[in-house]
């Protein structure tokens, strides 16, 4: 019988069995059966191995089948007891300890115990060949004891990589899969230790080729950041480590890094860690990490460490370079002495011929302030393509699994650990990137056609004299900004604000004490002035009557009344403030009532108040302003002068009145984002909506403002050129959105505000010089977009 168990699992050496006792079945193992794995000869044994007749330690007769290999027996009183008996184990174990002539073997299945029998030809191989040519990875080369196949290294690797699982916990389990009962008596000591992945890099890739293209076309793409999880503890024991590829795969070599490091070494360590994380560069295009550009940090993140990695990441297949893209999120800083830092170390080089251009991602770019927006930002370097910077950051959430693991590893492990880690990441990339990069195409090929539909519809109505200024500045801005990253500032929106209500009536009241004129003329634009506060308090009394319905409590009527009778105060004294203007006021004998489009946010109620209390309207009255009399008549009294000033003041108060909206709908935003989503407690929440309720409101009445201002700058015959300006303002037009809080935030490449967060180009800037300044940045914006579009389609 133990005769055919050696033939049947003689190519299976790390199968399970078990042991019939006479009552039930034991668990064993293959060695105490007599197995042997021979080395050297296919399997087969040595030929010139002197014990090939006497291969097992333990007797294999049948008499011995229903005895079990652990039993605490002597073989004759006073005689000492076998070598299997030496640890003691307990009965069932399916392998044995404290013999030195077997070999622990590890495998998928779980740790084994077998009698390793190597090939003693004269020509034979050395004991660690011989393993590794059986599948065996020795842990010591020198009458090696312990080996592990290489089916659990690869299992621990996918392990490790997929589920972030830790050598101990590993062991762990392989030490419940050998016994379940007793998984603590399981050999202990074993460091297991990943394998290398090939890091196979050409470095004459480009050797050979014609570079005779644009510099542009290969320009290298680079995004630097940091990772303060990849923590590691100092080793206890630094001697006995032993590096396999130290430098040769994404982590610096130890040696020229420590040297480079050598002038603040010393004030850099930590009490605690070896590294208190790492940092290193990507591609910013596909997001694959640069071998040899992986570094530790010391203390913090310093310029130093960034500095040697940079330079790693430049030299790596850097044949026929000549210009490079970094994004750092503090690029704006780091930026400004890199080259000085570089000439200054006798370690750390870059191509002299290569030039640097930083930026900073469209994420953290936000961050900073508004200058290194235009300065540092893709969207404003040429040939950067449609890329944001920011990929390296989800590239740290696959190293985060395993960081926690590799904190306590040795030195060598956890940088093996790590390259085998970021070597997956890129391989995985590689196999996945030709869908990737098709679906990009073609959004780039759409972007393209887009853009260019609009660049071509803004050349149409921008002046072709500006067109060709414009130009010149943004090719001069390029050539500069490798020097002066200043020179970028021409983007920026140097624009002042529209003027306001009150700025208009200070202008109008230095031209009038400017120029001679008749006494009576005096005050005329205070008195107009006046009289649109008066509306607007008209305006605000209807939208409060209307929130109000058809049923008001007594405390809201009020109210109303008291609001009413002031509005109607001010109506008189102003009135008779105007006959000085005017004379006898037009429609004195006439009972005008005005009807605004108001424009409410809220649902309010349909009913009006009752009959008895809608006698007294004086928010509904219309007060004799040029605009409401109407050009004819203003021309049969002699006050055109007034229906000019009041065209000014009007145009005013409908900027007043958009700047406003523009405020509280920010303020909506934030609301929403601060203070509606994180409620927590229905009282929270109420109050919450409350806060949007009255900002719905001030919306509304300003909305209903703005609409007026419209109605009476059409009566007072405005041109269209001017009313383009001004549209109609509908509903839909005040949604709240982030990128109302932001229009440069983050996310917001695609999406599009409502006409009055900007300004048209058509006939604009043909009359304001402030709105020159905004048909700058759409051109050169738009003229951005179509060039990155083709270089992406290009690229």
């Amino acid at each position: 019988m133990s005769w055919v168990l050696q033939t049947q699992h003689q190519r299976l050496p790390f199968h399970r069995v078990s042991q019939w006792t006479g009552s039930f079945f034991e668990e064993s193992c293959l060695v105490k059966s007599g197995i042997v794995i021979w080395l050297g000869h296919d399997g087969k044994p040595c030929p010139w191995d002197d014990d090939v007749g006497d291969s097992s330690v333990f007797t294999t007769g049948e008499e011995e089948a229903n005895s079990t290999d652990m039993e605490s027996s002597e073989d004759e009183e006073g005689g000492a007891p076998s070598l299997k008996h030496a640890d003691d184990l307990p009965t069932g174990m399916p392998f044995v300890k404290g013999n030195s002539a077997l070999t622990t073997i590890v495998d998928k299945s779980g740790v084994h115990t077998h009698l390793v029998k190597y090939c003693t030809c004269h020509n034979a191989a050395a004991a660690d060949i011989q393993m590794f040519q059986m599948g065996l990875f020795p842990v010591s080369f020198l009458e090696p004891k312990t080996a592990f196949t290489f089916d659990i290294l690869n299992d621990f690797l996918l392990d490790n990589l997929e589920c972030g699982t830790s050598a101990m916990n590993y062991y762990s389990k392989l030490r419940r899969m050998t016994t379940t009962v007793f998984p603590h008596l399981v050999p202990l000591g074993i460091n297991v230790t990943l394998p290398v992945g090939e890091h196979t890099e050409d470095s004459n890739v480009n050797e050979g080729l014609d570079l005779q293209t644009p510099s542009w076309l290969y320009t290298r793409s680079l995004v630097m950041d940091r990772n303060f999880k990849a923590k590691h503890l100092h080793p206890v024991h630094p001697g006995d480590e032993v590096s396999l590829m130290d430098g040769r795969g994404f982590m610096v070599g130890d040696a020229l890094y420590k040297e480079h490091l050598a002038v603040d070494q010393a004030n850099a360590s930590h009490h605690r860690l070896e590294a208190t994380g790492i940092g290193g560069c990507t591609c910013a295009r596909h997001g694959c990490f640069v071998p040899h550009a992986m570094v530790d940090f010391q203390k913090g993140e310093r310029q130093m460490n960034m500095d040697y990695g940079l330079c790693e990441a430049l030299k790596m297949n850097a044949d026929g370079i000549r210009r490079a893209l970094t994004f750092y999120d503090v690029n704006c800083q780091y930026h400004k002495r890199l080259k000085d830092r570089i000439a200054e170390s006798p370690i750390l080089e870059i191509p002299k011929e290569l030039d640097i251009i930083p930026g900073i991602g469209l994420w953290h770019v936000h961050g900073h302030q508004d200058s290194c927006y235009v300065r540092y930002a893709s969207n404003f370097i040429k040939g950067a393509v449609r890329i944001d910077g920011e990929i390296m950051e989800t590239l740290w959430a696959l190293l985060n699994i395993i960081s926690p693991a590799a904190c306590g590893m040795g030195t060598p492990h956890r940088k093996e650990c790590l390259d085998y880690q970021m070597n997956d990441c890129n391989f995985m990339k590689m196999i996945r990137m030709s869908k990737s990069l098709c679906k990009k195409y073609n959004q780039a090929v759409k972007g393209v056609a887009n853009s260019r539909l609009a660049f071509e519809k803004l050349a149409e109505t921008a002046d072709p004299g500006e067109v060709r200024e414009w130009e010149v500045q943004e090719r001069l801005a390029h050539q500069h900004r490798r020097r002066d990253p200043t020179a970028m500032d021409i983007y920026e929106v140097q624009l002042q604000k529209a003027p306001t209500r009150k700025q208009q009536e200070i202008q109008l009241l230095a031209e009038q004490g400017r120029g001679p004129g008749p006494i009576r003329r005096r005050g005329t634009a205070t008195w107009l002035a006046d009289g649109l506060t008066i509306e607007e308090a008209q305006v605000t009394l209807q939208l409060d009557i209307k929130k109000v319905g058809g049923q008001p409590t007594d405390t809201q009527w009020l109210h109303i009344a008291h609001c009413q009778d002031v509005l109607q105060r001010d109506i008189d004294q102003w009135g008779e403030a105007g006959l000085v203007f005017l004379g006898d006021r037009p429609g004195d004998d006439e009972d005008n009532v005005m009807e605004l489009d108001l424009l409410i946010l809220e649902e309010e109620s349909d009913a009006e108040m009752e009959d008895q209390r809608k006698v007294f309207k004086p928010e509904k009255a219309v007060i004799p302003l040029p605009s409401n009399l109407g050009q004819d008549t203003c021309t049969a009294i002699g006050v055109n002068d007034l229906a000019k000033q009041e065209h000014i003041l009007q145009q005013g108060q409908a900027n007043d009145a958009l700047h406003n909206i523009r405020v509280h709908l920010a303020d909506k935003a934030v609301i929403f984002r601060k203070t509606v989503r994180v409620a927590k407690l229905q009282a929270t929440a109420t109050r919450a909506w409350a806060q949007v309720h009255s900002v719905d409101r001030a919306v509304s009445i300003q909305a209903s403002i703005y609409l007026r201002c419209r109605k009476q700058l059409c009566s007072l015959g405005t041109d269209n050129a001017l009313l383009w300006r001004y549209w109609v303002l509908a509903k839909e037009h005040l949604k709240v959105s982030t990128a109302v809080a932001n229009p440069n935030s983050w996310g917001q490449r695609n999406n599009t505000l409502p006409w009055f967060w900007s300004l048209d180009l058509a006939g604009d800037s043909e009359s304001n010089d402030w709105l020159d300044e905004c048909t700058l940045a759409l051109g050169k914006g738009s003229e951005r977009s179509l060039g990155g579009g083709d270089f992406a389609c290009s690229a």
